[in-house]
């Protein structure tokens, strides 16, 4: 018998790890940080060190968090790293990182969110990433949650240390038959990495290529539609809760409305309509006709050139209510983390909104609203000359037609609403869980459209054919709206609605002409409704 078994006697598995794991701040050299810092930031030093293989989940924060919590290592990111850029996610550095720890054709597995493919702040970790031909391989999770617990939309990124000219791509449908290694879970396509623009990266499976192809081939994009400065953000005030009210009554001069437990009243000469961001359902719809929600203290003038800013005297003089109420509210207005941009030239222009954007065609009167993120039916024509606010993936944005643009807004309506579109907007823009898509001006101004030959006498009537049946669904819709506690009336027209929706569908069908590869396109809101 050997000896009897003890600790002491026990032989670990694996050998001493304790010169082979490294703790430090791998994202920087010692030389790149001040010597008062070096604890602080805790500098890890690779010397001359290159790896054939680097896995990871690398640490996802924001640029606002780095500000916040590592005060003293983003101004060094920014100095250090190409990936550095705008509002840019720690993430992007750690790949920047590992390309450069790589050894010549060494391999680099990341699991990452997938927005550095869409987003403005990526755009220089893309074109690092394509123009050095490192990209390998990505396969997309989707709206599919890998971490328990946290909402995140990841993909596997590989990159390979080998200069190439194309790169492979999947989509997870379903994540239980991927993690069970089902051959049907996902199938890779080989596509050119010059395809890749760098303002974002358009990533189709491989059975959409071709279809996706047809369609751009016989569209034009909507900014060069429209024009691009047609496209835009609603106003920023920054200091909604001054000059946005819902009025509680009106007389035929002025609105009354209650604001922290007072009654005011204003001159309804200095407000314009405005749409209200509402908490559930806000009634922006597709199919309805679209009225505004609340009211808005515009104190601009249209000159003959511009919108100028109303004198405070006159304000005064021809708008007293108004002048009173600004008065009352000038402590929040004058405030200084009232950002104001650009900067007042006056001190009497303190009740100027935040910002000058999109005031000389915000209130165009024929135009598009869109709901920013939405799962579609979210566009919506507005006839009043509302205002309406953005921000981020949250409000509204605008698609207006010039007076000299020969398509019809209801056409554009249905085509932005269409199956189409929404799958386009999707590649596009952000995805998230139920097939929310993330549309703002950025994404909206590269939204290829069916172009009309209107010298075509079919292709132009069937232009109007589709803008009459959308025009014709609206006029449905608000009657069913009207009836909603009718039953004997609504369910007629519910049926109606369904039926003439079922023709629009077949309009656009016959319009698109793709044959058998049209039930090819998906259905955003079930093809991102996560497993």
């Amino acid at each position: 018998m050997g000896p009897p078994l003890s600790i002491a006697n026990i032989r670990p598995v694996l050998p001493d790890l304790l010169d082979n794991i490294l703790f430090g701040n791998s994202l920087l050299e010692p030389e790149k940080v001040e010597l008062d810092h070096q604890v602080e930031v805790n500098p890890l030093d690779f010397s001359d060190l290159k790896f054939d293989v680097i896995v990871g989940n690398p640490p996802y924060m924001k640029s606002e968090d780095m500000k916040n919590i590592t005060p003293l290592e983003l101004p060094l990111y920014k100095k250090n790293y190409v990936s550095a850029y705008k509002q840019f996610d720690k993430y992007f550095l750690f790949l920047e990182r590992g390309l450069a720890l790589l050894k010549e054709e060494g391999i680099l597995g990341y699991i990452v969110p997938s927005k550095f493919t869409k987003v403005g702040a990526g755009k220089k970790l893309r074109e690092l990433l394509t123009d050095k031909g490192y990209l390998d391989s990505i396969v997309s999770f989707g709206a599919n949650q890998i971490f328990q617990d946290k909402t995140t939309y990841t993909c596997l990124l590989i990159l390979r240390k080998t200069p190439h000219t194309d790169f492979k791509y999947a989509e997870v449908r379903n994540l239980i038959d991927w993690k069970v290694r089902k051959a049907d879970a996902m199938e890779f396509s080989s596509q050119q990495l010059g395809t890749l623009q760098s303002n974002a990266w358009i990533l189709i499976p491989s059975e959409l290529i071709s279809v996706y192809h047809q369609i751009l081939s016989q569209s034009q994009k909507l900014e060069d539609i429209v024009g691009i400065d047609n496209i835009f953000n609603g106003i920023q005030t920054s200091a909604n809760d001054v000059y946005i009210f819902v009025p509680s009554h009106e007389d035929t001069e002025n609105y009354y409305f209650i604001k922290k437990g007072q009654e005011y009243k204003i001159e309804k000469e200095i407000t314009k309509p405005y749409f209200k961001t509402t908490s559930g359902e806000d009634n922006l719809y597709t199919y309805r006709t679209f009225k505004p929600n609340a009211r808005v203290i515009y104190p601009y003038t249209q000159t003959e050139n511009s919108v100028e800013l109303i004198p405070l005297d006159e304000i005064q003089e021809i708008f007293p209510l108004a002048y009173k109420y600004l008065m009352s509210l000038k402590f929040i207005l004058s405030s200084p983390k009232r950002d104001i941009k650009p900067i007042p030239k006056t001190t009497n222009e303190w009740y100027r909104y935040g910002r000058h954007q999109s005031l000389d065609n915000c209130g165009l009167r024929q135009k598009i609203i869109v709901g920013v993120l939405s799962v579609g039916d979210k566009y919506a024509i507005d006839t009043y000359g509302t205002l309406i606010s953005s921000g981020g993936t949250a409000g509204y944005c605008v698609v207006a037609l010039p007076d000299n643009c020969k398509y019809s807004i209801y056409y554009l309506q249905a085509i932005l609403n269409s199956k189409y579109l929404e799958w386009l907007s999707a590649l596009h823009g952000e995805v998230f869980r139920g097939g929310y898509i993330a549309r703002g001006t950025k994404v909206l101004k590269n939204l290829p459209i069916r172009k009309i030959d209107f010298d075509n006498l079919e292709e132009a009537n069937l232009h109007d054919l589709i803008a009459n049946k959308q025009k014709e669904l609206i006029e449905i819709y608000d009657k069913i709206d009207v009836n909603v506690n009718n039953k004997r009336v609504l369910t007629p027209l519910q049926r109606m609605f369904k039926r003439e929706k079922e023709a629009l569908d077949q309009l656009l069908n016959r319009l698109y002409n793709l044959g058998v590869d049209d039930s090819l396109i998906p259905y955003i809101k079930d093809l991102y409704e996560a497993h």
